[in-house]
């Protein structure tokens, strides 16, 4: 548990647009798109170069897709964006919690004293991840080039966005994590139509916190880009229409699914006193993260004992909670979550999640903070809890507390 005696504060959150699968931001690798959210991010404060003058103190990133992004992507981008060479960074992979699991490493070493001003978040560009063939030869270079050119067909190359972000291999019957949802959908009795009243909510929720410039303070514009390129108004004659993704007989369809996506997404957090010195107020704290793990094939329903366990360590039924947010891989993982728990719709994802606007795999972590974040702030609400599941049978979750309710 983070210590209340040196709190861990939000001081500063800033997101690229959520681009769609080779859309807008295609030509933008992960380094590039966490190089334009730092940039942004840091742009207000007046931060030092020297090691004499407030400067941030360590960056850290999830990604998970790193295939060919070069080497230290995380350095990479906090020095492409202006960041000092004696800042330390470092890259994460906690599959769709990466960046959950970034926030949580930064705000250790703020609270152990380490730090005292941190930059966290999370990576990727999943339009750019590459394919990948498995080597057999000790021949590199040009000559195994040249050798390949040889083969009539080619040898079978996988694709890392599959293989490293959404394939598990860590139970006897490899599968894809939409095959995983549709086993839950059926084990949980969860309808398509249910489903697709939710994915349909979340589409009616994004545009209308579009609209309502809700997203604004958040976006960086890159490429001519400004808002989340997947939201659109929602069609519920097509998506009745659609067949399932992942299984012939399941209920599980591309509209009820997370959008594949591309984005960055960073905060700054540091303790109260940098935070003065900043001249920032620190009203938004960081109070725990919880990471529950089960067995790797029920990972969509990880995000329940992940909350219940947060709230048990603070003592906080789910009354005290103001908002929730959790990840929209798929839209069973938020209903079969709210059916378990007793959270109200109304209290979740209120501003649309993943399934409309966008997961891009290590980014939408940091994404779903920033926005409890900026849900506590406008309301003034008391307590917010954002929480991921995470190939792996996995979830984290955060408590976040405005303390000046």
């Amino acid at each position: 548990m983070v210590s209340k005696k040196r709190g861990v504060y939000i001081l500063g959150a800033k997101r690229t647009p959520f681009g769609k699968f080779f859309g807008s931001l295609k030509n933008f690798s992960a380094v590039e798109l966490a190089s334009e959210a730092i940039g942004a991010l840091t742009a207000p404060f007046n931060l030092g170069l020297s090691r004499s003058d407030i400067g941030v103190d360590g960056v850290i990133l999830g990604n998970v897709l790193s295939a060919g992004l070069g080497q230290a992507p995380a350095r990479n981008a906090m020095l492409k964006a202006g960041l000092p060479e004696h800042c330390p960074a470092a890259l994460v992979n906690k599959v769709c919690a990466s960046s959950l699991f970034a926030l949580e490493s930064a705000a250790e070493k703020i609270q152990l004293g380490k730090s005292g001003l941190m930059i966290a978040g999370g990576m990727e560009s999943m339009s750019r991840a590459p394919y990948i063939l498995e080597r057999r030869s000790s021949a590199i270079g040009r000559a195994f080039m040249q050798e390949l050119d040889k083969v009539p067909h080619r040898p079978y190359v996988d694709d890392s966005m599959i293989w490293d972000g959404l394939f598990n291999t860590m139970t006897p019957a490899w599968k894809i994590m939409g095959e995983f949802a549709d086993d839950c959908a059926k084990v949980h009795k969860i309808s398509r139509e249910e489903q697709e009243a939710y994915a349909y909510e979340s589409f009616g929720r994004a545009n209308e916190a579009q609209k309502n410039k809700k997203f604004e303070r958040q976006i960086a514009q890159v490429n001519g880009l400004q808002t989340d390129e997947g939201i659109r108004e929602p069609d519920i004659d097509k998506m009745r229409k659609l067949n399932p993704v992942f299984t012939a007989d399941g209920t599980v369809t591309a509209a009820t699914s997370a959008q594949i996506s591309d984005g960055a997404s960073v905060l700054l957090l540091g303790d109260s006193r940098t935070a003065r010195r900043l001249g920032v107020v620190a009203r938004i704290r960081l109070v725990d993260f919880v990471t529950h793990s089960q067995h790797p094939h029920w990972y969509t329903t990880a995000p329940i004992d992940a909350i219940r366990k947060i709230l048990q360590r603070n003592n906080l039924k789910v009354s005290d909670v103001s908002f929730f947010e959790i990840n929209e891989a798929f839209a069973v993982v938020p209903i079969f979550t709210m059916r378990q728990i007793g959270i109200r719709h109304e209290k979740l994802n209120i501003w649309g999640g993943a399934i409309a606007l966008g997961h891009p795999l290590g980014a939408s972590g940091a994404r779903i903070v920033m926005n409890i974040a900026h849900q506590l702030w406008e309301t003034g609400g008391r307590r917010g809890i954002a929480c991921a599941c995470n190939g792996g049978g996995e979830a984290v979750a955060v408590l976040v507390e405005n303390i000046k309710k």
